[in-house]
C-alpha cells in the first residue's frame, strides 16, 4: 500500500473509472472536433492538436477497441506517445486535487500482460483503476492504433 498527495485525472469510460497522474495528459478536446472521415486503422477518426492530426481511439471498460462512436463520449483525452499524440475518448474527465491516495498494488492472481491496470484504489463508491500513460500505450488495443501505417 502506498500513499501520496498529488493530482490525478479521473477518466470515465462506460464503468470503467481509470487515475492517471495529471501530468500524463497534455489536453482535452471535445469529440465533436473529431474528424471521422477516413479513420486510420483501429481508430474512430482523427483530431487535430499542435497544429496535426492524430488518430482518436474509443475502447470500451473492457479496454477492447470499439468500431462505432457510443452516446456518452464526450471528452478526446490526448496522450503524448513519445513520437506524436493519441487521442482516448472517455465520457467524463475530472481532475482531482491533491488527493491523499491510498491505492492497492493488484493481488498476484490477477497481474497480467493483458491489463494497464497497476493498481486499484477506493473513490466514491466503488474502485478506480490506476494507470499511466505509457502502460496505456502499450496495452495491445491502443498499441494497434500507433503502429505506423504505409502511405497511400
Amino acid at each position: 500500500m502506498r500513499q501520496e498527495t498529488r493530482n490525478r485525472i479521473l477518466l470515465r469510460i462506460e464503468g470503467l473509472k481509470l487515475m492517471l497522474p495529471q501530468g500524463d495528459i497534455c489536453a482535452v478536446e471535445s469529440v465533436v472536433d473529431m474528424d471521422m472521415q477516413e479513420p486510420p486503422p483501429h481508430a474512430l477518426g482523427r483530431i487535430a492538436y499542435l497544429g496535426q492530426r492524430w488518430p482518436v481511439v474509443c475502447i470500451d471498460a473492457e479496454f477492447r477497441v470499439l468500431e462505432s462512436l457510443p452516446p456518452a463520449r464526450r471528452a478526446c483525452v490526448m496522450l503524448a506517445t513519445g513520437s506524436g499524440f493519441l487521442g482516448l475518448l472517455c465520457d467524463d474527465v475530472r481532475v482531482l486535487t491533491q488527493l491523499d491516495i491510498v491505492d492497492y498494488s493488484l493481488p498476484m492472481a490477477m497481474r497480467c500482460n493483458d491489463t494497464p491496470v497497476q493498481a486499484l484504489m477506493p473513490f466514491e463508491s466503488g474502485l478506480a483503476c490506476v494507470t499511466d500513460a505509457g502502460r496505456l500505450l502499450q496495452f495491445s488495443a491502443l498499441a494497434l492504433a500507433l503502429r505506423p501505417q504505409p502511405e497511400v
